[in-house]
């Protein structure tokens, strides 16, 4: 089921639209017996449009697939009719008159594929198991540090090293074929199209079965929590994910940096700059909650002037609107806080010494709105770099649209 959320979360970031698969049921697949081991997965797949059969209504299920016709099936599978993809790539062996051309574009665009280091994709050549393993991998956002769940196969150090993430993840999801040898991967055997059709099949199911929770029209309905661990002692780190939103409640710190440099010394009340996201924002869960170039635009709330020459001017930065990479903007609520050594830290004012100590107890968001926001003002040192991190602490929840590029 994780690998079903995090599918349907990359639908979201790209604005997929469930749409019906075209249909065409299967009656007979002349090379698929009754008792073939995967002909309800094949089945499956046939009357919903992943794969068609030849003239002589024969599938070959035995026989391999290629890299291009896995794509073009996978893409079916999770629905991506939708997507406005211009069917260009940048694989040396790949133009725009090729067969599949769009599908891998558009698959290029999703994170789904990579291709080999000398710039090619080799759309003809069949795909191997873990090549497919870690097609599907890519589509979710989830992490696997431990490997320890793949010491249960007796192949496992055959797999290649790229591929020990993937199948880690294949593993817990149950995303993986092993027949007819259930300790066995044989990672580097090419996968067959029976394989190929027991992956669609599962995947399919799952979907199906979260179709009707993320179709509930206009309503905000509440999927689930997630965490977001920007900063280790953050006051909050809660992420709501709902089905036609995300909120990053306030407490929770995200990186900006400046767009150009900051001097404490010359800024003047009022003024107004902007922040830029330097990297994709995600939860640990996986879900892409904004996109690399997110802008926060921060107006100088005040500046406390410093008399001696070794001490800095503190500038209290407020953050009034947030500005995603289509050009959606809504209004967010949130401070810089940073030290010299990029930490942050709450103080009383502007010349206290004392400071509030971080808490390690996860706060309600009632307790950090009551106990934190009214009493805490930032400090900015002197100069701050284009390319370095400032934390910045919301004050209130950042609503960000499921819209496209976000």
């Amino acid at each position: 089921m994780n690998f079903l959320k995090n599918t349907v979360r990359l639908l979201f970031v790209f604005c997929l639209v469930i749409a019906g698969c075209k249909i065409s049921f299967a009656s007979t697949v002349e090379d698929v017996p009754d008792g073939f081991w995967a002909k309800s997965a094949v089945i499956d797949c046939l009357n919903r449009g992943y794969f068609t059969l030849d003239s002589n209504s024969r599938f070959y299920p035995n026989g391999t697939i290629e890299r291009a016709e896995f794509l073009n099936s996978l893409l079916k599978v999770i629905e991506s009719e939708d997507i406005n993809e211009n069917g260009s790539t940048n694989f040396t062996d790949v133009n725009n008159s090729s067969k599949y051309s769009r599908d891998i574009a558009i698959s290029q665009a999703l994170g789904m594929i990579y291709g080999y280091p000398d710039k090619t994709f080799k759309p003809g050549e069949a795909i191997t198991r873990s090549e497919a393993t870690s097609v599907l991998a890519n589509i979710s956002r989830v992490n696997m540090d431990d490997k320890s769940i793949l010491e249960n196969f007796s192949d496992s150090k055959e797999i290649p090293g790229w591929a020990l993430n993937s199948y880690a993840k294949a593993v817990t999801e149950n995303l993986y074929v092993n027949y007819p040898d259930p300790t066995r991967f044989t990672p580097k055997s090419k996968m067959t199209r029976a394989e190929a059709a027991v992956l669609f099949a599962k995947m399919s199911q799952d979907i199906d079965t979260m179709k009707n929770i993320y179709k509930v029209g206009d309503e905000d309905v509440l999927l689930r929590e997630e965490t977001l661990k920007t900063y280790h002692k953050a006051p909050r780190n809660v992420v709501k994910i709902y089905n036609n939103k995300k909120v990053i409640e306030a407490g929770n710190i995200i990186v900006a940096h400046p767009n150009h440099e900051l001097n404490t010394k010359t800024v003047k009340k009022n003024s107004t700059f902007s922040f830029v996201a330097p990297e994709d924002l995600y939860t640990e869960e996986g879900t892409l909650l904004y996109q690399k170039g997110a802008k926060f635009d921060a107006r100088v709330h005040r500046v406390k002037n410093r008399l001696w020459v070794n001490k800095q001017n503190k500038a209290l930065f407020i953050f009034d609107y947030a500005h995603y990479p289509n050009d959606t903007e809504k209004e967010m609520a949130a401070v810089a806080y940073t030290t010299n050594k990029g930490n942050v830290v709450f103080v009383k004012d502007a010349d206290a010494k004392k400071k509030y100590k971080d808490s390690k107890k996860q706060l309600s968001k009632g307790d950090f709105l009551l106990k934190y926001v009214d009493r805490l003002i930032p400090v900015v040192k002197t100069k701050v770099n284009p390319d370095e991190d400032i934390y910045l602490l919301l004050t209130g929840d950042l609503i960000i649209p499921n819209n496209d590029n976000l």
